[in-house]
Formats: structure tokens, sequence, C-alpha cells
């Protein structure tokens, strides 16, 4: 007697904040049921418990996918997370909804043309996060520089400093404060006072991606090039992951969007823009690099010279060297080599600087460990002499959702 054959099953996910829609292929049994599920934990654990060990589970990449995909590799034998830019050219618009949207998830990943993403692992995912995290406080930074820029022309004032959250700068707006209105006055209290607030965290963050960075020795190996230092190599490694994803440096260009689209027909080609179709923040690393290469003879400068007179654009030429850039990297990466181009005496003035921002990190970071712990500790041993000497002093709430709630006597019991 033989045993029934398992049909490994196609299942795709349209997942929302508070439903999932469920599509389950069968391609060889010849079945597709659909049906929606809550977000709830027990709800998805019961789903959860549906699932075969053959399965393979495709969903679209969102912010929360991450915590659905680690939570379905305990159960199936493979997930895959979906390209929503590349999906959407495959499935169109007509007729978008719930339910065609996970069919085309389980097809696509049932016949094997679903464009997938690379799903990081945790440390990349929180390198990401930390450098995604700075990036917003430094966008807020400028919101509030260019508003208090725009407040002192409005009456006629302007700051001569360039950076308006320098000492010397913030000195000087607060003496034209008292010349301003008395509502213009709090508003640019206010102002000075969120910027202050920003420098600190920004101060803070970069003691820890000082700290993470010094973990990647590839770091070190992206500092040889002129105009990458900590900060910038880090992001160049945390947006690209492994480089062993590509297999190709072209590929790694293309990753990165700095490929132009191309428009063929009829023997004839034409290219436009540049993709755009990677992250942001590595184009923002590789533009920062390119400026300082583009500005020493070499090379990257005679690239940029000879293609700004021949495209009469030096975005054109800009993004040239940022491919030329990233395929250098890659070979570095992947045989660990420094750059061909790179400057001993520059180089190791970085070294020198690194070193020393990390040294300052380092005991920043520990100070503020301690401090954390000795205030827990402090708050841990109030809650607790207050529990043993049965005091009417109510018990602060915020310490009873950090500690829990401690065995002390109701009110009634106490005045007795």
């Amino acid at each position: 007697m033989h045993n029934a054959p398992i049909f490994t099953r196609s299942i795709g996910l349209d997942v929302h904040q508070d439903l999932i829609y469920v599509t389950v292929i069968s391609v060889l049994g010849g079945t597709a049921d659909q049906y929606q599920i809550s977000t709830r934990d027990k709800d998805f654990e019961a789903f959860l418990d549906t699932l075969q060990p053959d399965d393979q589970v495709a969903l679209e990449s969102t912010r929360g996918s991450s915590y659905y995909v680690s939570r379905l590799l305990t159960r199936v034998k493979a997930v895959a997370v979906a390209n929503p830019t590349k999906l959407q050219f495959l499935t169109g618009r007509t007729a978008k909804n719930d339910r065609n949207d996970s069919f085309s998830l389980a097809l696509l990943l049932a016949i094997g043309t679903l464009p997938t993403v690379w799903p990081a692992d945790e440390e990349t995912k929180q390198d990401r996060e930390l450098l995604k995290y700075r990036a917003s406080l430094i966008q807020e930074q400028t919101r509030l520089k260019n508003r208090i820029r725009a407040l002192l022309n409005e009456h006629g004032m302007r700051c001569p400093a360039s950076d308006i959250a320098d000492q010397g700068a913030h000195h000087f707006i607060v003496k034209l404060r008292s010349r301003l209105p008395w509502v213009t006055q709090e508003v640019l209290t206010n102002e000075l006072d969120q910027i202050g607030l920003i420098a600190a965290r920004l101060q803070r963050i970069d003691a820890v991606v000082q700290e993470r960075a010094a973990r990647r020795p590839e770091v070190a190996l992206l500092m040889t090039i002129r105009g990458m230092d900590v900060l910038s190599a880090f992001t160049v490694l945390a947006m690209i992951g492994p480089i062993d994803r590509f297999a190709t440096p072209g590929s790694l260009v293309n990753y990165a969007g700095l490929v132009p689209r191309q428009h063929s027909s009829a023997g004839s080609s034409h290219f436009g823009r540049i993709t755009k179709a990677g992250s942001k923040m590595l184009r923002w690393a590789i533009a920062e690099a390119v400026q300082s290469l583009c500005r020493q003879d070499g090379p990257y400068r005679n690239l940029c010279k000879r293609l700004e007179r021949r495209k009469k654009a030096k975005g054109v030429a800009m993004a040239a060297c940022g491919r030329k850039l990233l395929e250098a990297i890659w070979h570095m990466l992947t045989n660990g080599e420094t750059f061909r181009h790179m400057e001993p005496d520059l180089v190791e003035r970085k070294v020198r600087r690194r070193d020393q921002r990390l040294e300052a990190a380092r005991l920043r970071l520990a100070q503020e460990k301690d401090r954390h712990k000795e205030f827990i500790l402090s708050q841990l041993a109030l809650v607790q002499d207050l529990a043993q000497r049965r005091t009417k002093v109510p018990v602060p709430r915020q310490l009873l959702a950090t500690f829990g709630r401690l065995p002390i006597p109701p009110t009634k019991a106490l005045a007795g």
C-alpha cells in the first residue's frame, strides 16, 4: 500500500493592518482555496497551525513584513518576499483587490516567476533602521534651520553663519531675539530648543553608529576611498548587504538605481535618466564620495570633465562616476582589496580620527548604560521599600508598569 503523495502548496498572503487575505494553491492537486483571517495573535497562530513543512509562502515587502517572515519560517519550507514595484508590472492595475493580489502572489510563486527582494538578516535590519532614523533627524534639523532663517528674513534680519546649529550662530540669534515681537521671540526660542534636542540625539546616534561600524572590517576597506568616512562607508555596507548577492559589478550598479533607463525600438536605442530603483541612502553615500573624488586630479575628475563637455550636463557626468565607483567597490569587497587610487596620508588621518571618535563613543555609551542601570536600581529599591513599610503612599503608575504589581495590601487593610 502506497502512501498518498504530499503536494507542495504555494500560499499567497495579502497583508494589511487588521486582516490578511490568504490564497492556497496546489498545482499538482488542482486545488485553490481563498479565505480571510485577522492579524490578531490568536488567529494568526491558528493559521500557522494549518501550514505544512513543505509549503512555500509569498507576501509583499512592506514595513512590517519581516515580522511575518520570521514567524512563517518556523513552520514552512520557504518564504518569498515579493518586490511590489516589479509585481505591479506583472499583475497590472485592473481589478485590483485583496483576493486578486493574494492569488497573484500564490500563482507566481507556484510557477517560479515571482519577483523577490532579499530578506535582510537581523543585523542588517538593525543597521538600516539606525541609519534611517539618523537621516530623519537630519531632515528635521534641516527643516528647523530653514524655518529659523525664514523667520529672521520676515523681520529683515539675517544670520551670517552658514550653519545655524553652530554655537556662535546660536549666540548671535539669541542676541537678535530681543529685537523681535514677543510672539516671534517665543516661536524662535522653541525652534532653537528643538534644534538643541535634535543635536543631542544626533550625538547619541552617532556614537551608536561608530560602535556598530567598528564591528565591520569592510568599513576600513571603503575608507581608503577619498570622500568616504565611517558614516558613508557604513551606509554603503548596510544598504548593500552581503556582496556575494551580486554576481557582477553591473548587478550592484543596477541595484543602486544608477543605470539609465533604456528605450529600444526598431534598432535604435535611447537612454534616459537613471532609474533610482535602489536605496536613496546608498546613492547619497556614493554621491558624497564622487563629489570629493571629482575635485581631486585623477581618473574620476578626468571622466567627469570629459562627460560634462560631451553631455553638457553635470548630473550625467556625476552619475557615470557613481557607476564607476560602485563597480570599484564591488571588486574591493569581493577581493578584499583597497582602493586603487588611495592616498596613504589621507587614509592615515581618517583612521586616526575614527579611532578617536570610537573611543569617545564607547565612553559615552558606557556612561549612559551605567546611568540607566543606576536609575532602574534606585526606582526598584524605592518600590520595594514602599512595599516593605506598608506605607499609604501610592506607588506611581509608571513604576507599576515597569516592575509589575507588588503585593501591597489594600487601603482598608492599611487603615487598620
